[in-house]
């Protein structure tokens, strides 16, 4: 008797997105899912609507119709925090990190572990945030040069992108939104975000990997779906199809699949 392979468990099901900014659609009818524990390529030349696209999912932009569905029910993402209470988290070209802060600080933003000192007020729990975050660099690659508790402001790009993405495995989220993460980026710095896609996957979490470089694409992600002026014109099986064909429909020179 032979075994049988389970179906994939849908995670993110986006469908029938549309978004029009006065009257240019920046999205018409998009329809987008992820599986869990799959890597998806979101590709697409400037202006084909990524951007828009993943604020939809990010809660910082709300589609004028369609629906999204997170382990298929309906929500209504109408901020940041109702999509990382869904367990998605979003990485920013330029890490969304506060300046004025400290590593750790940077890493806890928002979920500050507290403790309560008898006779006082809750105050932030210090210690715990710097010690879980020596760990969280030691994972990166990062322990030998950077401290905790010094300030972003003095983090290199690639340190600061490593720190991003620390963040969103500090919290496990089931879904992890990577905008362009190489760019600006060295090749060891690169490898290391590379492998932590990797590495999530192994986990079993999902990712949307955005970017320009499609090299990258094929030595990671699952599938890739190609967004040409707001719509999708394909969605390929990675092993299926080539770095060639894939160039082609980002840039339109060949008929959408």
């Amino acid at each position: 008797m032979t075994a049988t392979t389970p179906p994939p468990q849908r995670l993110v099901e986006m469908t029938g997105i549309r978004k029009s900014f006065g009257g240019v659609a920046a999205l018409n009818g998009i329809d987008l899912h992820v599986d869990t524990g799959e890597i998806v390529a979101l590709l697409g030349d400037n202006g084909a609507g990524k951007s828009t696209l993943i604020k939809m999912l990010s809660g910082i932009g709300r589609p004028d119709s369609g629906s999204i569905r997170i382990r298929g029910k309906e929500l209504g993402l109408r901020s940041a925090r109702d999509a990382i209470d869904a367990g998605i988290e979003t990485i920013y070209q330029g890490s969304a990190l506060v300046d004025e802060l400290s590593v750790s600080r940077n890493l806890f933003l928002g979920r500050e572990p507290q403790k309560r000192l008898l006779g006082f007020l809750p105050r932030l729990d210090k210690q715990t945030m710097d010690k879980q975050s020596k760990a969280l660099l030691k994972e990166m690659g990062l322990h030998r040069d950077v401290d905790p508790s010094s300030s972003i402001a003095k983090m290199s790009g690639g340190e600061r992108q490593s720190i991003a993405i620390a963040r969103a495995m500090q919290f496990e989220a089931d879904l992890i939104i990577l905008d362009e993460p190489t760019n600006n980026l060295g090749v060891e710095e690169t490898w290391r975000v590379l492998q932590f896609i990797r590495d999530a996957k192994a986990a079993g979490k999902s990712s949307i990997f955005i970017t320009h470089n499609i090299f990258h694409v094929f030595q990671v992600v699952d599938r890739a779906v190609i967004l040409r002026r707001g719509e999708v014109v394909a969605d390929l099986t990675i092993a299926d199809t080539t770095i060639e064909e894939v160039e082609r429909l980002i840039t339109g020179t060949t008929t959408p699949v």
